[in-house]
């Protein structure tokens, strides 16, 4: 009987040698998720919750992807949007001098030429604007300007071929001036003011909201977006800025000495049409922009929510419940002592409590 008993105590130390290792491996984990959160730091570890949580971590890479795009198309569309206000205001003012020219000569011809001058360099300086390393009116050339002289247009050879049809006013008529002007601005022209690279790609920055949705964000320099320009081929070109910069530089390159020309006054009053007629088309593309930038504030907001939806999802999957953790760490240790109690005492056995007595 005395070899059962030992064989017994013998097992039974076995055993709970066995069940205390397993108890400090429980604790070890249990330790670690109380340390970093997570149930693991592994997706082996998460056994049938792994492929949940691979798929939520590549939905929110995606959904930070589009966060990123549509926050720097936001900004790009803010600048855009500022841009726009201030040409619109530098038109109008310049159709307000006009006004005040062929109402009641308030200020002399060479003195509105230069308004003009300065107010045709400042449109396209702003046309120039960047947002970072790119032009925000280049399209897709967004690395290179839209208007390569810059803000020294008056030097450009479009400003030097209206500057030439303006000298001829006496001889050709308003109507010649405006024919050579309207020719001399127009897409494919060889003296346009825009780039070549931009006439050619014709395609404006869009971006994706995600799930396949594209919004254009951005606006081109030669041409319209929302805005359908009136007297298309007679007196525009169908683009308002194109108009703009066009009467800019007519009323620019006149001269006191053509004051008292019979054409002059009709050709300041067509230019003030023309003017007139590109500042309402350029506020009809400010209020498009301003839908489109209404649609990635939402976009913006929606790309919150889903994050932060996602996320809960995949802290449901991954993330450890620390109050339920800390129960069964405390748990675990008393079961951990208690083993350690049953080792000590069976370790007390020894040789003679296996041996018959003599």
């Amino acid at each position: 009987m005395l070899a059962v008993s030992g064989a017994t105590d013998i097992g039974t130390l076995a055993q709970t040698t066995a069940n205390t290792l397993l108890i400090q491996q429980r604790i070890d984990q249990l330790s670690e998720e109380t340390s970093t959160g997570l149930l693991s730091q592994t997706y082996g570890g998460l056994g049938s919750g792994a492929s949940q949580a691979l798929d939520l971590t590549a939905q929110l890479a995606q959904n930070a992807t589009d966060q990123t795009n549509v926050s720097q198309a936001t900004s790009i569309a803010s600048e855009t949007q500022s841009a726009l206000g201030q040409i619109e205001s530098l038109a109008s003012s310049f159709a307000q001098s006009i006004t005040s020219q062929l109402t009641s000569g308030a200020s002399s011809t060479d003195a509105l030429a230069t308004t003009a001058r300065t107010t045709l360099a400042e449109v396209a300086d702003l046309l120039n604007t960047k947002v970072g390393d790119t032009y925000i009116f280049a399209g897709q050339d967004s690395s290179n300007p839209p208007i390569p002289t810059g803000n020294n247009i008056t030097s450009s050879s479009f400003f030097t071929a209206i500057s030439t049809a303006v000298a001829n006013l006496s001889s050709t008529g308003a109507a010649g001036v405006e024919a050579a002007t309207l020719s001399a601005s127009e897409s494919g022209s060889a003296t346009s003011p825009f780039s070549a690279t931009l006439e050619a790609s014709n395609a404006p920055t869009t971006v994706d909201l995600g799930g396949g949705e594209f919004v254009q964000t951005g606006v081109l320099a030669d041409q319209n977006t929302d805005a359908v320009s009136t007297g298309v081929g007679t007196t525009s070109t169908g683009s308002y800025i194109r108009d703009l910069l066009r009467g800019l530089a007519t009323v620019g390159s006149l001269s006191s000495s053509q004051a008292n020309d019979p054409n002059f006054e009709t050709l300041l009053q067509n230019t003030l049409t023309s003017v007139q007629n590109a500042t309402t088309a350029l506020n009809t593309d400010i209020a498009g922009l301003g839908s489109r930038q209404d649609r990635l504030t939402a976009a913006t907001n929606d790309l919150t929510d889903t994050a932060t939806a996602l996320n809960t999802q995949l802290s449901n999957v991954q993330d450890a419940n620390l109050a339920e953790v800390a129960t069964e760490l405390s748990t675990a240790q008393t079961q951990l002592q208690a083993s350690y109690q049953v080792i000590a005492s069976l370790g007390q056995l020894s040789l003679a409590k296996f041996l018959p007595a003599s």
